[in-house]
């Protein structure tokens, strides 16, 4: 089977869970194994690459579903690159810098923990050091419940003299920062996409005059804006999953989750701030997934040293090689 047909079984296979808008979604897509797509086997995951997980994140994202399957199935992969993955929801955060765990302890509070209240473990992940594994039941940790603008968990851990563990062996800093950009890129493209459809389908329907609000020029010209931005994000995101720049689709998916949100809301009127139509499920996660990871101005911060330190030479080079490539 080519990837382009697995990945259409998939992404019927979530549109499908998703259409029957059951309460207990993410048991299901624990039941089939999905957060786990992309590790191995022998590791405990069901196979499959990371293609197909993202597959899988942009199509619950296009259904305004927000899940936990970008932190438990990194968290995942982290600890299967070097041990057995057990039972239970696992979460992941990044450190801008390594704890002082010499004790074999870990004394913090962390703040927009993803899902911490209904995690079993959490993987901290910080340059220059193995990961660290803290079990969230332990009597020495505290969650206090915080929610996004999306409603979603981002939760304050306090952590006092909680015992952790180092995960040796699993993949460095940089690797899963990348990892969760890209996964981030799919969910906010998935997102920016289901806007973009709703939308579509209001002004081809909804008539002024006796005619389609999508007849009128200014309407028209604001939907094709928010096509371009999707194209744009589509190129950016498929060139990060060859291998490409990850912080370009980072930068591309948050400045098309910007603008279609701004023009989705702009062409429903007042019907999009409604709480029985189903926009703001799409762009209040736009909002709240646009800067994970990183900030938008972050990545093109890092995009431009880059370039900096490639020089013109390189920059040109990888410019050509990207243009010969697509």
């Amino acid at each position: 089977m080519s990837r382009s047909q697995f990945a259409e079984e998939l992404r019927s296979l979530v549109d499908g869970l998703a259409a029957a808008g059951s309460p207990d979604l993410w048991d299901s897509l624990v039941d089939l194994d999905l957060p786990r797509i992309g590790i191995d086997e022998e590791r405990g995951g069901p196979g499959g690459s990371l293609y197909d997980l993202l597959v899988v994140v942009e199509s619950l994202a296009g259904h305004g579903i927000g899940v936990p399957i970008v932190e438990a199935s990194t968290a995942d992969w982290v600890v299967s690159r070097a041990g057995d993955l057990a039972d239970g929801l696992a979460t992941v955060v990044l450190l801008d810098e390594a704890p002082d765990v010499a004790s074999g302890t870990l004394t913090a509070e962390l703040t927009s923990v993803p899902w911490a209240r209904d995690a079993a473990r959490l993987v901290l992940c910080a340059p220059g050091v193995a990961p660290l594994q803290v079990d969230l039941g332990d009597v020495s940790v505290t969650v206090r419940n915080v929610d996004n603008i999306a409603g979603e968990p981002r939760d304050t851990v306090v952590l006092t003299a909680t015992p952790v563990t180092s995960v040796e062996g699993a993949p460095a800093y940089a690797e899963v920062r990348e990892r969760l950009a890209l996964l981030w890129s799919a969910a906010v493209l998935g997102a920016a996409h289901g806007a973009y459809r709703l939308t579509r389908t209001y002004v081809s329907e909804r008539e002024q005059f006796g005619a389609p609000l999508l007849k009128i020029p200014a309407v028209a010209g604001n939907l094709a804006r928010m096509r371009v931005q999707l194209v744009q994000a589509d190129a950016a995101l498929a060139l990060a999953r060859e291998g490409g720049a990850v912080d370009i689709a980072r930068i591309t998916t948050a400045a098309a989750a910007t603008e279609i949100a701004q023009i989705a809301h702009q062409l429903h009127g007042a019907m999009g701030i409604t709480e029985e139509y189903p926009l703001h499920r799409l762009t209040r996660r736009l909002w709240s997934w646009r800067d994970a990871v990183a900030s938008e101005r972050r990545w093109a911060e890092s995009l431009g040293r880059r370039a900096a330190d490639a020089g013109e030479s390189g920059v040109w080079t990888r410019i050509t090689a990207t243009h010969t490539e697509g």
